[in-house]
């Protein structure tokens, strides 16, 4: 389950190139049905395909990630620990749509030449994020709710106290405020964290 978890973060932080390739075959649609009409739709199987598939994906992407988490929060055997320093990290997401979004956005996703380039390129960049953790960007958690926060934090561990240093957080509450503060968590990679204890900041 995690593995395919931690796909579908991958695919949904993405989510902006998606709508921006959905936007851009409905406008190449469009303007074939200006020039064409009768034929539009015959010369328009690339984008149409491209479309459905998007879409469809990204619907059951964001169902999947929705499910997994309530899933989590509603468990009774949840991991603890206690956050003792924590600082938003708000500059991730900016970075990761600048690095990696904005650039794809330069394939002609109406060309099936292109298209295979991108998969490929797609595919790898994937590959090396999934294998090394990077799937914690995520766009669709933003807009759920959800911010990023480096916190320390102390475990209890076979009778011992360890501290994590510089773990990832995602949250929907303040983890900058109260600090020490108790945290439920949902471990999907090591040092990256989902924060299921429920809304603390009344």
């Amino acid at each position: 389950m995690t593995q395919f978890f931690k796909w579908n973060m991958f695919f949904t932080s993405f989510l902006p190139l998606w709508i921006s390739i959905v936007v851009t075959d409905l406008w190449t649609i469009g303007n074939k049905i200006v020039e064409n009409s009768k034929e539009a739709f015959e010369n328009s199987t690339i984008e149409i395909i491209t479309i459905v598939l998007l879409i469809g994906y990204t619907l059951f992407s964001m169902f999947y990630i929705s499910r997994i988490i309530s899933v989590q929060e509603r468990s009774t055997n949840k991991e603890q620990g206690i956050i003792v320093r924590a600082k938003r990290a708000n500059k991730l997401s900016a970075e990761f749509l600048l690095a990696y979004i904005l650039p794809m956005i330069a394939f002609d996703f109406s060309s099936m030449n292109n298209i295979v380039l991108f998969l490929i390129y797609f595919v790898v960049l994937s590959f090396l994020c999934i294998r090394n953790s990077n799937v914690y960007t995520n766009i669709f958690l933003e807009l759920k709710g959800y911010k990023m926060y480096e916190c320390d934090i102390e475990r209890r561990v076979m009778n011992r106290t360890i501290t994590d240093e510089a773990c990832l957080v995602i949250s929907k509450n303040s983890l900058i405020q109260a600090i020490p503060r108790n945290l439920q968590y949902f471990d999907f990679e090591n040092y990256i964290y989902i924060d299921i204890g429920g809304d603390t900041n009344e």
